[in-house]
């Protein structure tokens, strides 16, 4: 079977990995929305998450077939099925997403609920996604597919988990790949950010997700680091990720962290924290929550009188009229006791930071016990032959610092009184209030 995608052009796919498309659980992807609301703004953002996977799963086979080439310690046999199992993980990474995105996260069951936990927390889609895997009949699909290559259910959950859940089924000797799978699915250079990022700036139509995909992946290789093997990258492609790594940065800035987009998100956290929405959750039956997509969740909007309810259907979204960035939120910080007087009704303050990477807070590993990415360094002179990333580029420390956006929203007839406030302040400073 061929699949033909607008990014990747043909998209191979086997008779097993077929069977597992099938399901209704992978199906369901198809009605999920990958950017949510930022169809609002980018009018072309209606790619769904189904194509994103399929897309991932690709880039998957890409990815495990660069690093093969170090891995010469793992029989052919167990290097097919590492092949087989990494590809699967990606194509069913997002099993577990809530409807519009991340917005709906906190529709989903308890981790209790799922088999994940024993509190009563709200699962994460990724917990959400492992449960599904392990423990729907979509572990059956698996199992029964994907016999001849030997890929079991715990096999996939445990590289979506980065970790063994039990026994490491990717030991070899002295040796374990399994961390290095679980880096090419969410790592720092990994391939869901490959594909949603050259995806998402196509759909939206921006320039800000591009990147040197080909090459990225031509130099990208393993490296043992002590029992485990961890993912490696040439010197030669270090300045690639660098422009990688700030592609996703600027996406999250200008598209993802989109005002228009942030202010529905909010919207339905509102809706779904208030009385009308509090009954409304993602089941854990699977047939259920197969059903529960984007135009489930929009259909429960439209029946309720929730007025936050009522402004994402009629496309009517509390008014930015005031945002600051950095140094510049703290002075707006300051004037909201003014603006929450002269806005006496609905407002909505939201305060965000985004980071460069969750990976290398402060500019050093957060494990520093395990890298996250290892630089081969090719040039000659003083450097150790494999450096940490962060030891070899110095874009993680000149990013440390979050970038914070404070933005407040209102009514469209209490801007006037907000701008107001604002043009008082800007004649007279904050002494004119």
């Amino acid at each position: 079977m061929e699949i033909r995608d607008p990014i990747h052009g043909p998209i191979e796919v086997s008779p097993p990995e077929k069977a597992v498309i099938d399901h209704p659980l992978v199906q369901r992807l198809r009605r999920i929305r990958q950017l949510g609301f930022a169809e609002d703004t980018f009018p072309g953002a209606t790619h769904t998450r189904f194509l994103h996977s399929v897309g991932t799963m690709h880039l998957a086979g890409l990815a495990f077939d660069a690093v093969a080439r170090d891995l010469a310690f793992v029989p052919p046999s167990d290097l097919a099925r590492a092949r087989a199992t990494v590809r699967l993980a990606a194509l069913l990474h997002d099993l577990g997403h809530p409807p519009m995105s991340h917005g709906g996260e906190r529709l989903l069951p308890s981790v209790r609920a799922i088999g994940e936990g024993t509190d009563d927390r709200t699962a994460t889609h990724e917990e959400m996604t492992r449960a599904l895997v392990l423990r729907s009949d979509l572990a059956d699909t698996i199992s029964r597919e994907m016999a001849g290559s030997g890929v079991r259910p715990g096999h996939v959950a445990a590289v979506l988990a980065g970790r063994p859940l039990g026994d490491d089924p990717f030991t070899f000797g002295s040796a374990t790949i399994l961390p290095l799978l679980g880096q090419l699915i969410a790592g720092e250079l990994d391939v869901d950010r490959m594909d949603y990022l050259l995806r998402d700036s196509y759909f939206t139509g921006v320039a800000y997700g591009r990147f040197e995909k080909d090459w990225l992946l031509s130099r990208m290789g393993a490296h043992r680091a002590g029992p485990a093997a961890c993912q490696a990258i040439d010197s030669t492609a270090v300045h690639a990720f660098e422009d990688f790594l700030l592609s996703r940065y600027h996406m999250f800035l200008m598209v993802y962290s989109h005002p228009k987009t942030a202010i529905y998100h909010r919207m339905l956290v509102r809706f779904i924290e208030g009385p009308d929405g509090a009954g409304l959750r993602c089941p854990v039956d699977e047939a259920a929550f197969a059903r529960c997509d984007d135009e489930w969740l929009l259909a429960a909007l439209r029946a309720s009188p929730d007025p936050s309810a009522r402004r994402i259907t009629t496309r009517d979204p509390l008014r930015l009229v005031a945002e600051a960035w950095d140094d510049d939120a703290r002075a707006l910080d300051r004037l909201r006791p003014a603006l929450d007087r002269a806005l006496p009704h609905d407002r909505e303050w939201l305060d965000a930071a985004v980071e460069f990477s969750k990976l290398y807070p402060e500019g050093v590993a957060a494990r520093p016990g395990f890298p996250a990415l290892v630089v081969r360094v090719r040039h000659p002179g003083p450097r150790r032959a494999v450096l940490p990333v962060h030891e070899y580029s110095d874009l993680f420390t000149r990013q440390t610092r979050w970038k914070r956006v404070l933005r407040l929203y209102c009514d469209e007839g209490e801007a006037q009184a907000a701008g107001a406030v604002l043009a008082a302040v800007a004649a007279g400073g904050p002494e004119a209030l």
